[in-house]
């Protein structure tokens, strides 16, 4: 998305039409892939520090899987509300985009909770060295 938006925006200078909203919407695309970017990098830390059982990535994954619940919970509901409000006709492909869309978010939700359940088990937590000792048998 970065390359996307640096070609956006070079692209936005030969020409002379739409040249704001073309550097708007590369400026736009370079941040996204900037932010895409540097969550990808902490994603490859967090991964590093599970890996070698660093406590901080056991704390981090934990957020991050409450955090991506909460977010699956608001955008399965929100979207399915959106999509059902759009919907004018009752038609197969509608309803099947709706059913997809709240069966996506399920999945979503049962991963992550998968994941903090897997976390939050006594072997695991003191791996990490997040365990009492009376916890671990």
């Amino acid at each position: 998305m970065i390359g996307v938006g640096a070609l956006i925006s070079v692209a936005s200078h030969t020409t002379t039409s739409t040249n704001s909203i073309n550097q708007f919407f590369g400026v736009i695309s370079a941040a996204i892939g900037s932010v895409l970017l540097v969550i990808g990098i902490g994603y490859l830390a967090m991964s590093y520090g599970l890996l070698k059982g660093r406590g901080w990535a056991w704390t981090t994954t934990i957020i991050l899987m409450f955090i991506g619940i909460a977010i699956q919970i608001i955008s399965t509901t929100s979207g399915t509300v959106l999509n059902a409000s759009l919907l004018s006709n009752s038609s197969s492909n509608n309803v099947n985009t709706v059913n997809s869309g709240i069966i996506g978010g399920i999945i979503g939700i049962a991963i992550n909770v998968a994941i903090v359940y897997y976390l939050y088990r006594p072997n695991v937590k003191a791996y990490f060295g997040k365990a009492h000792p009376l916890e671990i048998k």
